[in-house]
Formats: C-alpha cells, sequence, structure tokens
C-alpha cells in the first residue's frame, strides 16, 4: 500500500545554481541511497510520482519549497526526513513533512502566492521616507503595465497590478534596502521575478542590472476562505 508524504525543503548556497531538473533528479538520486521505494506511473514510460510545486528560477534562494511523493514504504513522515536528509548535498534540507490523502489537490493546482525578499545594494544612499513614498504610489496605481511576449511571440501589454499582494520596505540600512513582496506563483497567474525587479528598480529611480538584486522566497501559499496559508 503506497503513501505519499509532503515535504518542505529548502534551496540555498551552490545549490540556487541548479535547475528544476537537476533538483528532480538529485532527489530521485536521494531516495535511491536512501534505499526510498518511490512509486511509479503505469504504461510504456514509467516516470517516479514526484509532484512540485511553482519551480523555482535558477539563481533563487528559497526557504520554501515543496515536494509530494509517494512511496511504497510503511514509513512515516519523520522516518522519510531522516533517511532523506543525510543523502542530501550542503544547501539542500528536508525540513518538514506529513503524509497527506491520495485525494488532496496537487501542489502546482493549489498554489497561488509566494513570499519574497528582495535585497538591493544601492550606490546611493535612499531615504526610507522616499522609499516608502514610491512604494505607496506604486501600489495606489490602478494599473502597472508591463510589455511582454506571448506564447504566439507577439508583443502584448498586460496589467501586473492584480498579482501583487503585498509589498513593503522590510529595512534600509545604510545603501541595503531590503524589501519583501508577496506576488502571485502559481498556475492560474505567475508574475515573474524577471518581470517584477525592473519595475521595483524603475520605481525607485535605482539604474543597476536587475540580476545583482539579491532573491529570497521565503514561502509558498494556497488561498483559503481568503487567507494565505501552508500547502502543508
Amino acid at each position: 500500500m503506497s503513501k505519499i508524504i509532503r515535504n518542505k525543503f529548502k534551496k540555498e548556497g551552490d545549490m540556487i545554481y541548479i535547475s528544476h531538473l537537476d533538483v528532480q533528479r538529485l532527489l530521485q538520486r536521494a531516495c535511491r541511497r536512501a534505499e526510498i521505494h518511490v512509486s511509479h506511473s503505469q504504461g510504456f514510460n514509467p516516470h517516479p510520482k514526484m509532484s512540485y510545486g511553482n519551480a523555482l528560477a535558477l539563481g533563487t534562494e528559497s526557504q520554501g519549497e515543496y515536494v509530494d511523493i509517494e512511496i511504497e514504504d510503511d514509513f512515516t513522515a519523520e522516518e522519510f526526513l531522516q533517511r532523506i536528509n543525510p543523502q542530501l548535498p550542503e544547501g539542500m534540507e528536508f525540513i518538514d513533512a506529513r503524509e497527506i490523502d491520495s485525494k488532496t489537490a496537487s501542489l502546482a493546482s493549489t498554489i497561488e502566492y509566494g513570499e519574497y525578499i528582495f535585497t538591493v545594494e544601492l550606490e546611493r544612499a535612499l531615504s526610507k521616507e522616499f522609499v516608502k513614498s514610491k512604494i505607496v504610489d506604486f501600489m495606489n496605481q490602478e494599473e502597472i503595465m508591463i510589455t511582454k511576449k506571448n506564447k504566439k511571440g507577439k508583443m502584448v501589454e498586460s496589467d501586473i497590478r492584480p498579482m501583487i499582494k503585498h509589498f513593503d520596505v522590510l529595512s534600509l540600512d545604510e545603501n541595503v534596502i531590503v524589501l519583501e513582496a508577496t506576488i502571485a506563483t502559481g498556475s492560474k497567474s505567475n508574475l515573474n521575478t524577471n518581470i517584477f525587479i525592473p519595475k521595483i528598480l524603475g520605481m525607485l529611480e535605482v539604474e543597476m542590472d536587475p540580476l545583482d538584486v539579491d532573491i529570497l522566497r521565503r514561502d509558498l501559499y494556497v488561498v483559503e476562505d481568503g487567507q494565505l496559508v501552508s500547502p502543508m
């Protein structure tokens, strides 16, 4: 009798530079080494039953990634953690686990928001009053338009304002500003940080390469009764 273990894990250090596909391969190998028997799909090309939340962009640190793993073993969630963690490289760690019912909706179909921390090293100091006023003006806009390519390769305009649930300054210390944002991060709606960060820099009147902004995904959330709650 198989069971499904929902896991929360973090990805930091050098691990932020491995792709989502590499993470999938890494976890499959770790399970084999831990002698965890992962269930496989039926058919001509069986694949391991491991399903993830929204894929993390390359170079992004995270304290809240999720994966559901269906196993053939009768391990408790705690036993699963004890087996898998010694097989993971430095920078990856499973930090929570629980068994879920097979009828539980998938992570990909239920996760709607991600909480992010952006750290910007400035060449010139900005006052907290300036930053706060810029954020207030930014969030008071009815529309925040961007231009991007659609799936057909055509340039189209899109309003990202409905995708920003929360945005504020967390700290401002000399030339380092730390911002926090909760933005759409799911299959229904998704605001890519590659789009959001240039908007932030433009708002602050800061000229720098968006790739120089450090990103931490603190957690992912589902919406229940209008509230953001953990997938766990």
